[in-house]
């Protein structure tokens, strides 16, 4: 698993360039870019722990249900684009859409953790932290968007309803967390 090869791979799967070098796109590559997801949990310990130090230094934070939390939040993605490629007939594009997609969003969580980070360590203060991390998280719309046309295969239409709907579902596992006061 070699990270630089990867990350071109990501670049090169957002822009108009041949991607498919970049990843292994077997299934046995299909489990491995889920270790990308497990990665995002404590990328997003990180963006939780530096919203819990902005709003009160003191406060204690439930880990457990915050991992938890992110946990489905990351698995929400493989769910809608296996339906999305079984009611639109793209089965054959599932596989590389997940794997590119886990990968990218590894990045993109990574330049999150590292700008929260910057703060934690009273490098950067919040609000340019805050604000580079919340225009980090909305690219991933637009992200989703990307490659919903660019690997799943779907014509601007499909991929923007693709997007919105990953971006959705994403918000409302979120919603109900807090809702439940879980985290």
């Amino acid at each position: 698993m070699n990270l630089v090869r990867i990350f071109n791979g990501v670049v090169n799967a957002l822009r108009d360039k041949p991607w498919e070098d970049g990843f292994d796109l077997s299934p046995r590559g299909l489990q491995r870019s889920f270790n990308a997801v497990a990665a995002y949990i404590p990328l997003g310990l990180v963006a939780a722990r530096a919203a819990v130090k902005y709003n009160d230094n003191t406060a204690s934070m439930p880990y457990g249900s915050i991992a938890m939390t992110l946990g489905l939040i990351a698995l929400t993605f493989p769910l809608i684009a296996y339906v999305l490629c079984m009611l639109f007939d793209k089965m054959d594009r599932f596989r590389p859409w997940v794997i590119v997609r886990n990968w990218t969003n590894l990045f993109v969580y990574a330049m999150i953790a590292a700008a929260l980070g910057l703060y934690l360590f009273g490098v950067l203060p919040f609000f340019p932290a805050y604000v580079l991390a919340l225009t980090l998280y909305v690219g991933t719309l637009a992200i989703d968007v990307r490659l919903a046309w660019r690997i799943g295969g779907f014509d601007w239409i499909g991929a923007v309803f693709a997007g919105i709907l990953i971006s959705t579902a994403t918000m409302m596992v979120l919603l109900l967390a807090i809702s439940q006061n879980i985290a």
